[in-house]
């Protein structure tokens, strides 16, 4: 008896503290460590914060200029204002394009879950950016990270105000929502149109973080193929569109991804898709140039390839970047 109340009271403990541990990591959340949530504040010397209604973020103009080109620049599933798209902005305010970095879920007051983002709420930002005085209404692009590819890609189809667009670490379907809360947890469709869910893939059971890149594309791509309602037709953007990516990421088959929708749009006639891929470069290597001497030079490997690869990466694409909108949407020279 005194063995078993001996056992029972071990057991007891076990679970106890087992159950606190529990709470304690849910209260915590260890994993949205993976992508803390950022709200950088803009230097006041170069841009400015806007909340204006549906319009949080922040605007970089670019320096005396009047009526010149703009673009709207969303990031991903990092949600908020990331530090890695706002070095893109200040980056391209450098070399003299007006830049609004739109933040479009998990700010305060915005939805704390990718499921439902309307895109009109895009089109609000554009609508905002065009009504500046740097801005001419007529030379516009959009330029996506990762989950803000797919907006990108779906708002350029829809809204003719879009003359070109950039895609950083894509995808060619629609992939489910979700939530740093729950982020193993498959939601309902992450974008909708004029009320209507957006069509979105099933990827449960396919393994993209950490896996056989490969292996993960090839799945993907035998699901769209018995669910076409959920791929982005690339071919029915009418705009150039620049892709780039890194063969090392670990986090998203991207250049298999975007080698697929280079080769999908040539087999539809459409020659200005250009794919721009870097083979020791992770996920990170999409943004504004990255020196050795800054802090964040020594995390760019967090995704995939390593760190030099992918500054490197960020170096040569950025320069490719600029030329691409200038062709597009003019600029300075």
């Amino acid at each position: 008896m005194g063995l078993a109340r001996k056992i029972g009271c071990g057991c007891g403990t076990i679970l106890m503290v087992v159950v606190v541990a529990a709470v304690a990591i849910w209260v915590w959340k260890p994993w949205t460590q993976l992508a803390p949530l950022e709200m950088v504040e803009p230097d006041t010397r170069l841009g400015q914060r806007v909340d204006a209604g549906d319009v949080l973020g922040n605007f970089y103009p670019a320096g005396g200029a009047i009526d010149g080109p703009g673009v709207l620049l969303i990031g991903g599933s990092e949600g908020g204002l990331g530090s890695e798209m706002d070095r893109l902005a200040r980056a391209l305010q450098d070399d003299g394009f007006s830049v609004l970095h739109m933040s479009y879920w998990r700010a305060p007051d915005q939805p704390q879950r990718l499921e439902g983002i309307r895109l009109e709420a895009f089109q609000r930002g554009l609508a905002w950016l065009r009504a500046q005085p740097q801005v001419d209404a007529s030379r516009l692009a959009m330029i996506g990270w990762s989950r803000g590819t797919e907006a990108t890609q779906l708002l350029a189809i829809r809204d003719p105000a879009i003359k070109a667009i950039v895609l950083g670490q894509p995808s060619n379907v629609v992939t489910p929502g979700f939530s740093w809360d729950e982020p193993w947890k498959q939601l309902g469709s992450p974008w909708s149109w004029r009320g209507t869910p957006v069509p979105y893939l099933d990827t449960s059971g396919i393994q993209t973080m950490g896996g056989d890149m490969d292996e993960a594309a090839t799945q993907i791509a035998a699901k769209a193929k018995q669910h076409p309602e959920a791929v982005i037709p690339i071919a029915e953007v009418g705009v150039p569109v620049l892709i780039v990516c890194g063969e090392s990421d670990i986090l998203w088959p991207s250049c298999q991804i975007g080698r697929e929708m280079a080769d999908t749009a040539a087999q539809a006639g459409k020659d200005t898709v250009r794919l721009l891929a870097y083979p020791d470069a992770g996920h990170y290597a999409f943004g504004g140039p990255v020196e050795e001497d800054d802090p964040a030079f020594e995390k760019l490997s967090r995704l995939g390839g390593s760190n030099e690869g992918t500054a490197d990466a960020l170096r040569e694409s950025y320069r490719e970047i600029v030329v691409f909108l200038r062709d597009a949407i003019g600029g300075e020279d």
